[in-house]
């Protein structure tokens, strides 16, 4: 099977172009492709479909590292106009691609690549707990020898569900542990969470996420449009811009009165062919 790899600040992701809609891929298969020690590595798969709706040509069927199936990805399906790009498969300016989230409109401007994802969606307040903390505080526990730390955050969908909660400074940031997935109420999330931990205000904050069905990743590109959505309504702002720093760089979210636009880079760093 053919392939590409590509990625968007460091979210990385396997693209299988599948231009007859022939061979969908099975969750096992996935997973093997997005192993990065024993198949190719990447946060999620892009599978390149023909779409059914008419507005758009492409559909963006989005997998997630463990074959599970994910609404929506922002970097995702910036890395997948570009694939498309390189391709000749389409040209921009503007590319509409088909998601599970609605269609979405991918703004080509050189290296970079900017994508109308749609107004966020605010939900109820929720808790997450995750270990690791260090720092000893009225919110955290001890739990042997971890330490586990309960916040409360923000739910935000952005076409998948997020859960953006605010730390106080960058050394508790730093000291999480995300190899597990942060325990979070089921009842408000139903099919899992993306969990973001926040640090700063806007115009400028800095996150780090765990993804539901991957891990903690370098970067993503809905957690930082919630993550963005929910730092501008704390300063008081329903419109702005927002930089959000992830370890993976930086992306750049503007909130309008109608939508939210994320940007920033997606490049293609390798094609092959794959055993699946």
């Amino acid at each position: 099977m053919d392939f590409a790899k590509g990625h968007g600040t460091g979210n990385d992701f396997v693209i299988v172009p599948d231009l007859k809609d022939a061979h969908p891929l099975k969750d096992a298969q996935v997973a093997a492709m997005c192993d990065r020690r024993f198949g190719i590595g990447g946060d999620g798969l892009l599978r390149v479909a023909p779409s059914e709706d008419p507005a758009a040509e492409w559909f963006m069927d989005y997998r997630n590292a463990d074959g599970s199936i994910a609404e929506m990805c922002g970097n995702g399906v910036r890395v997948f106009v570009r694939y498309l790009l390189e391709q000749g498969l389409a040209e921009g300016p503007e590319v509409p691609v088909a998601t599970r989230a609605g269609i979405k409109t991918v703004h080509v401007d050189g290296d970079e690549l900017r994508v109308d994802m749609g107004p966020a969606a605010f939900g109820p307040a929720s808790q997450a707990s995750v270990e690791g903390f260090t720092r000893p505080s009225p919110a955290t526990t001890r739990t042997g020898a971890n330490t586990l730390l309960s916040v409360q955050g923000q739910a935000v969908s952005m076409g998948n569900p997020h859960l953006v909660c605010q730390l106080g400074d960058e050394a508790e940031l730093e000291a999480l542990e995300l190899f597990h997935q942060p325990r979070y109420d089921a009842a408000v999330f139903p099919d899992g969470v993306n969990v973001e931990f926040v640090t700063g205000a806007a115009p400028h904050v800095r996150m780090r996420v765990h993804e539901r069905g991957v891990g903690e990743t370098a970067s993503c590109g809905t957690g930082a449009c919630a993550v963005a959505a929910v730092a501008l309504r704390h300063a008081g702002q329903d419109t702005g811009v927002c930089k959000v720093d992830v370890p993976g760089g930086t992306l750049t979210i503007t909130v309008t009165d109608e939508t939210l636009f994320l940007a920033g880079p997606a490049v293609i760093v390798a094609e092959g062919t794959a055993r699946v």
